[in-house]
């Protein structure tokens, strides 16, 4: 009984850190049209991301047999009972904003990213395919948050706003495809790790990641972002740094910081660049 508390509880406690830094991403990208961030919709937005991923640890996926043994034995019903919760809470609050795309679209993708789409007798998966589920994470998070800076009548931002955290959406998964590599395997499921190796994988990323940043730029210097000097120098180093020196090694290493080093940097720059958006206003 004890240990079915304790897987549950990591179960439930497994996307609080996503769905938060996820949130402050939203945040960010008022900063970057150039208005105030509306505290009720990064607060929504959280709570859409916390449901989409609790959601997904609650479903059973053959990889996660693997990948995250530390949920063997929870309960499913209180996870699936978590995410409904968020996702009604998260809603309302858009809903009460007039936005009604927003919260519900990464819902959807979620459902048929964990699922699949029955198509006769096969099942085919978001998950699957060299790269397609990255791309679908890319897009449907980068989507959103343009969805939400659309509301705001700037339609250029919005759209440089979609594809800039569109690739770094991207290229986050991406990384974190590396640590499952095994689970991924056994599942039979071809992730960009698997299919190019950690060598290609590292260029493609890295090329992504200087494509991304070239655009801010420009779209700063044209006036079409606000000019947010400390934001691409904190966002351009932290990415390389994560991209060019992490590799699943990191995750066996017995230094606390290094096991950690992924999830602090990934998960940990929204919040790292929100509170230098205090200190040093952009």
């Amino acid at each position: 009984m004890k240990r079915c508390n304790e897987a549950t509880f990591r179960l439930l406690n497994s996307a609080s850190l996503v769905g938060f830094s996820g949130g402050l991403r939203f945040y960010l990208a008022f900063l970057l049209a150039g208005v105030a961030p509306n505290l009720l919709l990064v607060v929504a937005a959280s709570l859409i991301i916390y449901a989409t991923y609790t959601l997904d640890r609650s479903l059973d996926n053959k990889e996660d047999e693997v990948n995250h043994k530390e949920f063997m034995g929870a309960s499913k019903t209180a996870g699936l009972a978590a995410s409904a919760i968020a996702l009604m809470v998260g809603i309302s609050l858009f809903f009460s904003k007039q936005l009604f795309s927003p919260p519900v679209f990464p819902f959807i993708v979620g459902i048929l990213y964990s699922r699949g789409i029955p198509v006769g007798k096969r099942c085919i998966k978001l998950k699957g395919g060299s790269g397609i589920k990255n791309l679908v994470i890319g897009i449907t998070w980068g989507g959103t948050i343009g969805l939400v800076v659309l509301s705001t009548g700037m339609v250029t931002a919005a759209l440089v706003i979609a594809i800039y955290f569109g690739m770094k959406l991207f290229i986050n998964s991406t990384i974190f495809d590396l640590k499952d590599v095994e689970g991924d395997l056994a599942a039979g499921i071809r992730t960009l790790p698997i299919v190019l190796g950690e060598k290609k994988l590292k260029y493609l990323l890295f090329a992504i990641c200087i494509v991304q940043h070239m655009i801010i730029v420009v779209a700063m210097m044209t006036g079409i972002l606000a000019h947010a000097g400390v934001f691409l120098a904190y966002s351009f180093i932290v990415s390389g740094a994560v991209i060019l020196y992490y590799s699943p090694t990191f995750e066996s290493d017995a230094s606390w910081l290094r096991r950690k080093f992924r999830i602090l940097a990934i998960n940990g720059e929204p919040i790292a660049l929100v509170a230098l958006s205090i200190v040093l206003p952009y």
